[in-house]
């Protein structure tokens, strides 16, 4: 597998939307195909270009850190995908799986958290 397809992969990771609770009224849907950074307003996925994953899982949650470079800006930032395995247990049948719950956050180049996006 060539080293562009293997990018080209790791876009089919990132969820195309996450949702953002809006306290009583709801839930809110944005694209996840968008530059995160202070002062980039680019929306255009083909400017986005993930190039680098990092993945690691314990009992409690599966992280997946996936960087990726804005092609307008220049800059790189972290996507990561939080998923926290146990929120809840099933009503509805005992030997069912628990429920489990997706985060995602933008991080900067350094790591520092740029904020929570929502729910995948």
């Amino acid at each position: 597998m060539t080293d562009k397809a293997d990018k080209e992969d790791l876009r089919y990771e990132i969820p195309t939307h996450a949702f953002i609770a809006l306290a009583r009224r709801g839930m809110e849907k944005i694209s996840l195909d968008q530059c995160f950074l202070k002062n980039c307003d680019n929306s255009d996925p083909e400017l986005l270009e993930p190039f680098k994953k990092e993945e690691f899982e314990d009992n409690q949650k599966h992280v997946k850190k996936i960087y990726v470079k804005c092609k307008k800006c220049n800059g790189i930032f972290i996507l990561k995908l939080e998923t926290i395995k146990h929120v809840a247990k099933s009503t509805k049948e005992k030997n069912q799986e628990p429920l489990s719950m997706g985060i995602v956050y933008a991080l900067d180049e350094d790591g520092n958290n740029l904020g929570h996006l929502g729910y995948f």
